[in-house]
């Protein structure tokens, strides 16, 4: 596991790319990107006991996938920068971060 604060060998040999968490290691091969291993673990999943980590029903999929999206590019980023900004900055962060989370509950 590597935390947000810093950047491991390992990390930066498993995603070479982005250089980023989350990276996913699942036989000893990298999957990278949060919406990417969810789809991954989906298709690991099929035919087992344990059943589908998204939807059946192809509508139904594609829901989760954009509501997926949308906690990716539109809550996370002002969530984070929360933490990593001040002054006005933080303030937009704040703004943005509850602005999204009130369309994603208007969702629930």
């Amino acid at each position: 596991i590597t935390t947000l604060g810093g950047k491991s060998p390992m990390l930066l040999e498993m995603n070479p790319v982005h250089n980023q968490i989350p990276v996913l290691i699942h036989n000893g091969k990298p999957v990278c990107e949060s919406l990417i291993i969810v789809e991954y673990v989906d298709e690991v999943l099929k035919g087992k006991a344990s059943g589908n980590l998204l939807p059946c029903n192809p509508y139904q999929r594609s829901q989760a996938r954009f509501w997926a999206h949308f906690v990716d590019t539109k809550v996370y980023p002002p969530s984070w920068n929360l933490w990593r900004t001040q002054g006005e900055p933080q303030k937009k962060a704040k703004t943005d971060f509850i602005e999204s989370l009130k369309v994603l509950e208007e969702e629930l």
